[in-house]
């Protein structure tokens, strides 16, 4: 079935806790959707002359906004939209006081903004572009060089960080578009190690596609798909490209700049939206044979502009997990772990040890957050086992592991817990 809401235009679509979050840059403002009931639930407004770029929904009442014609990084509450603070990014302006931030991506406890640094006489962007990276416990800036005087982000190698970003969890990489000015092929996809905070380069360059690089899908954190345009007839085209082969050949060619795509790790299925097209609609691409499976766009009756896949996701399961320190004074055990693929928080889930044979989980700590580390684990006197498990953010709990007969462990009989705080991960399945 269709439905049609009002929205801005070239408005931004994203996906949080059940609600559709569609952002209008020229109205300054955020719609809140129930797809459910297909209706708008609430606005949030900005303030005029704010330009709202991205948001991202950490928890039911925390979202982080960003705004092109500010250097206040804002924090509300997407219930109401009630101010919950700034983080100041005025530090990475260039001449014109502005940092130009535009889209978010999360890693554990860590929040990565696009800062453009555009020159707004050239339209050109001013070097260094920069990842800032916000720490989201303390809502404080992290600086990647303490040796240099301020705050430093991740200088990238492009310019003019734009579309979505993804990160990959496991391999602990970001990748992030860096196009630069129109027809000049210096930038492409660039690769961010998530553990020192650097630049690696360009997977894909625009040099080696002889075309201004747009939005991108990475399928893996060596394949993807991406968007190229020219200018001598305004065009976008769509090709598969990998770190080994580069740019791979051209899948779909349609007129007009379209800037972003969706892809659907359950089903392989990589969604073009196709403003251009008559009619109007949305490409559907299997990404096990880079073919078109929709001889005609789905039609959605008005021209699309952007794609957010919108599906529930069951956690994977929680890896290398270690005790990494124990406190005698305190009892308190440090424990580290390799997050669950779509998790959104974790449980830690723990038994008397004498009744490990049966799995009598005896009680759980509940939210203990996404970054790999939880200092806080004391289940008080006695021998204990235990295992940390993923959560959806909303009561679903993924994988509580094998056991050596390669059976799947039993969940605990009350799974229920208070909610923490989402993660936002894309991940490989």
């Amino acid at each position: 079935s269709q439905g049609l809401e009002v929205i801005g235009i070239q408005a931004r679509v994203r996906y949080f806790y059940d609600r559709l979050y569609v952002i209008n840059p020229l109205q300054h403002e955020i719609q809140v959707i129930d797809p459910e009931m297909w209706d708008t639930v609430r606005t949030l407004n900005l303030g005029a002359g704010t330009f709202p770029e991205d948001i991202l929904v950490v928890s039911p009442d925390r979202a982080y906004v960003t705004l092109y014609d500010s250097t206040e990084l804002t924090i509300l509450d997407p219930r109401n939209g009630a101010p919950r603070g700034t983080i100041d990014l005025s530090g990475f302006s260039d001449a014109d006081g502005l940092p130009e931030m535009s889209m978010m991506a999360r890693d554990g406890s860590r929040l990565f903004v696009q800062l453009q640094r555009v020159d707004r006489m050239t339209n050109n962007g001013v070097r260094p572009s920069v990842l800032a990276i916000v720490d989201l416990d303390t809502d404080t800036l992290i600086d990647t060089d303490p040796v240099t005087p301020g705050v430093q982000g991740i200088a990238l190698r492009g310019t003019i960080p734009s579309f979505r970003m993804h990160v990959d969890v496991r391999a602990r990489r970001l990748f992030v578009s860096t196009p630069g000015p129109r027809l000049d092929t210096s930038g492409g996809i660039e690769e961010i190690d998530l553990d020192r905070l650097v630049s690696l380069g360009f997977i894909l360059s625009e040099e080696e596609v002889s075309a201004d690089v747009g939005g991108f899908v990475m399928t893996s954190s060596d394949a993807g798909y991406a968007l190229s345009h020219t200018d001598i007839v305004a065009s976008s085209h769509l090709f598969p490209f990998s770190r080994a082969g580069g740019q791979g050949f051209e899948i779909m060619l349609t007129f007009g700049f379209i800037e972003t795509l969706a892809f659907d790790a359950a089903t392989s299925q990589l969604f073009f939206p196709d403003p251009f097209s008559m009619p109007f609609g949305i490409h559907v691409i299997d990404t096990t044979t880079d073919t078109v499976v929709t001889p005609s766009p789905i039609a959605t009756s008005l021209p699309p502009w952007d794609v957010a896949i919108v599906r529930e996701t069951t956690p994977g399961e929680v890896r290398d997990v270690e005790v990494q320190a124990f406190d005698p004074s305190t009892g308190e055990i440090t424990l580290g772990y390799r997050p669950a693929c779509g998790a959104s928080d974790h449980n830690v889930v723990f038994g008397a040890l004498e009744n490990v044979s049966t799995y009598g989980w005896s009680d759980q700590l509940c939210g203990i957050g996404t970054s790999g580390t939880w200092g806080g684990f004391d289940p008080g006197p006695g021998s204990f086992f235990f295992v940390i498990v993923g959560t959806d953010g909303s009561g679903a709990a993924g994988s509580y592991g094998i056991d050596s007969g390669l059976i799947e462990r039993p969940e605990i009989d009350d799974p229920s817990c208070p909610f923490a705080q989402d993660l936002g991960f894309s991940c490989d399945r």
